[in-house]
């Protein structure tokens, strides 16, 4: 009932008429418990570059720094075979960290096996997301992803080309 990952669907008509049928003696509680929960919102700015026709920003993987690429149309985090090694031999991943296997289309529409892995932490632009899950791509020259797995934890994202940021307004529930 107060599980704060259902706070982006809890107002929704959806969301409402399925408790009425599953919980119909604890709706009323739900509205008034819902109508208590206050929300801040706080604004990051997240400089990003231009490189070759795509926009990249500066993050950090179980804190090793990264150049990842801003892509709304990857489904995970996504990084290549080279960087997981890097990862795995360096201590910034380890076995626990491996979730399976799973089929990926890329954006020509090739399928292909990739590893799906549990990163603890990605940081950027002051913004952290903990247990991220992040797929390892079998091509050498896979680029790196900020894809689907991160962007929908984050809120309302603009990009400003003119000043070259990333603006990220998240609402954070208050205690």
């Amino acid at each position: 009932m107060t599980d704060d990952d259902l706070d982006n669907i809890r107002n929704t008509d959806e969301f409402k008429t399925m408790m009425k049928e599953y919980f119909p003696e604890e709706i009323d509680n739900i509205t008034t418990t819902n109508d208590l929960i206050e929300y801040t919102e706080r604004s990051f700015e997240i400089p990003f570059t231009r490189r070759g026709g795509v926009t990249q920003v500066k993050c950090s993987v179980n804190d090793l720094p990264l150049h990842f690429i801003f892509d709304t149309g990857a489904a995970d985090v996504t990084i290549s075979r080279v960087e997981a090694t890097f990862m795995f031999k360096n201590g910034y991943l380890s076995s626990e960290d491996v979730i399976g296997k799973a089929r990926y289309m890329d954006a020509n529409g090739d399928i292909s096996i990739g590893t799906v892995i549990n990163i603890k932490k990605i940081t950027f632009g002051g913004l952290e997301l903990e247990n991220v899950r992040a797929s390892v791509v079998e091509s050498n020259n896979a680029p790196l992803l900020l894809g689907q797995s991160v962007l929908n934890r984050l809120g309302k994202i603009e990009i400003d080309y003119d000043k070259s940021i990333l603006r990220i307004t998240t609402k954070e529930r208050t205690l």
